[in-house]
């Protein structure tokens, strides 16, 4: 009997000091907790006395501090690029503005002759389109980061909304003696998308390549095994563009910058294609520009 009562004492005093050690261990665990959320720092919280439990709890604990870290450093990285991005804004919407000023100026205040007056008055004309596209676009993007409806989808013809985009720049083109060549396998080839969206993307795109390159730009429809390729390919005229970056909101290169870009069509581009389940890439090689975009083919289409 006595050495049942011992036993059984040895065991108590175990189970006490097994509580006791988590006890502490909790304690010191939520203290680390509380020091590591207000420095705000990167550091996660450790284990000092093991359980199955506690290193449960603590690989959880864990789990979310990362996930803070990861979504305060993207929101820090998002308001860096925000303060850039209205430093371009007031640069973009400044320049001609500034300049349609100095004409207005320069026709009201000069003995210039009718003829040119009306010239300058075109002028003015351009830098006030360019101010209105500019406008359009920032507000047009900020539509598209919050609109949070649901997008129509219907099965549509991909060749026949690509050949309508290309229809719509096709004069622009020809005006400089540039081509676009378009290469599609079939003539139909149906995608499940939105077709205002797929052909706003397909528009900036091209767009992109009339007014930051010199050469023809080239298209092409690729039918994979699961998938729908869409490539354009244009000759760079300025190596400092960074691909990882040119589908940042209002990323530009000082080249770019002069032909009135806002980096704004292909932030778009980028947005619209993701929304539609698709991915977008661009890439550098042998002095081309290749942009490329790609979606899931469904079984049923």
């Amino acid at each position: 009997m006595e050495i049942i009562v011992v036993i059984l004492s040895i065991i108590l005093l175990f189970l006490m000091a097994y509580l006791f050690l988590i006890k502490r261990e909790l304690k010191r665990i939520k203290k680390e907790l509380d020091l590591v959320l207000s420095r705000k720092t990167n550091s996660l919280v450790h284990v000092e006395f093991t359980t199955k439990e506690i290193k449960e709890l603590v690989d959880c604990i864990n789990k979310h501090l990362t996930n803070i870290n990861d979504k305060e450093s993207k929101l820090e990285k998002k308001n860096t690029n925000f303060i850039k991005m209205i430093r371009n804004i007031s640069h973009d919407l400044r320049t001609p503005l500034t300049s349609s000023l100095g004409y207005v100026n320069l026709i009201l205040n000069s003995n210039e002759k009718e003829q040119e007056k009306i010239k300058n008055l075109k002028i003015v004309e351009e830098r006030l389109k360019r101010l209105s596209e500019l406008i359009d676009s920032f507000f047009e993007f900020t539509k598209v980061l919050s609109n949070d409806q649901t997008i129509e989808l219907a099965n549509v013809n991909l060749v026949g909304i690509m050949e309508k985009s290309i229809s719509n720049h096709y004069e622009d083109f020809q005006e400089l003696k540039r081509m676009i060549e378009f290469k599609t396998p079939k003539r139909k080839i149906l995608l499940n998308t939105n077709e205002i969206m797929l052909t706003r993307v397909f528009d900036n795109l091209i767009r992109n390549a009339y007014k930051h390159s010199s050469s023809n730009l080239k298209i092409e429809i690729l039918e994979e095994k699961n998938t729908n390729k869409i490539k354009f390919t244009n000759d760079l005229i300025s190596e400092e563009i960074d691909v990882d970056q040119i589908f940042d909101e209002f990323y530009t290169v000082d080249i770019s910058r002069t032909k009135g870009n806002t980096g704004l069509g292909l932030a778009i581009s980028k947005e619209f294609v993701e929304q539609l389940n698709g991915t977008i890439q661009a890439k550098k090689s042998h002095n081309k520009l290749i942009i490329t975009i790609t979606f899931q083919r469904e079984k049923n289409v």
